[in-house]
């Protein structure tokens, strides 16, 4: 009977002592949060382009400033930030950019410990609903490049005619001004036409983002930094 009971105690011990133990570390540990929706302002550390790229693929970003809490920094300017090429969409036919997906996995501290963080871009690029970065759009988007770009030829033109008839002679832009918006009318319509018909057959604009390009990130959860 004394066996068993002390095979109880000693069962009961080890079950136990995880516990104990996670308590003391937590209570020893001190930490700060950083609240969701913080927003983050990064520098890359080096570039990314989907034209030479895998899924998989690391990159790395820096703090451009302190990130205080109550007035005390809990990340200083120049912490890094890693993350992951989730996954990407090279560009297609019909002008079809490509589609790029990252994912930021951890924050270094500046005592070195690797956080996880989960964050997501929120400026300085074009971000689609699903959070992916895009490079442009499509063969729409193009053809409204192209109209618009074709109207401002058709503006320069006759606007080129008011100005050049005023200066051949007095109320000369009355007879070039008609010939120049039919010039320009002719050429912005071939420019409309032509682009638009290339556009079909061309690929869309890659992602490239620049080492040294600034962006934000935000906080899609609260962040819990360990204070020595």
């Amino acid at each position: 009977m004394k066996k068993i009971i002390s095979l109880f105690a000693l069962f009961a011990f080890i079950a136990f002592m995880p516990v104990t133990y996670a308590y003391q570390l937590k209570a020893d540990a001190y930490t700060q949060r950083i609240p969701k929706g913080t927003k983050l302002n990064l520098v890359m550390a080096e570039p990314l382009s989907t034209a030479q790229m895998q899924a998989g693929d690391m990159f790395s970003a820096r703090l451009t400033n302190d990130i205080k809490i109550n007035g005390k920094t809990i990340l200083p300017s120049g912490s890094l930030v890693r993350g992951t090429v989730e996954k990407y969409k090279p560009t297609a036919r019909l002008s079809r950019s490509a589609l790029l997906y990252l994912t930021f996995d951890h924050v270094v501290t500046p005592q070195g410990r690797q956080l996880p963080i989960n964050a997501a871009i929120c400026s300085n690029f074009d971000i689609l609903e699903d959070g992916a970065i895009s490079g442009g759009g499509n063969y729409w988007n193009e053809l409204k490049r192209n109209t618009k770009k074709s109207g401002q030829i058709i503006a320069k033109t006759t606007k080129w005619g008011v100005t050049s008839g005023e200066e051949l002679f007095t109320g000369g832009r009355f007879l070039v001004t008609p010939f120049a918006a039919i010039g320009g009318t002719i050429g912005g319509g071939a420019y409309l036409i032509g682009d638009s018909v290339i556009d079909l057959f061309r690929k869309g604009h890659d992602i490239v983002i620049d080492q040294g390009i600034v962006f934000d990130i935000i906080l899609l959860e609260p962040l819990d930094v360990p204070i020595s």
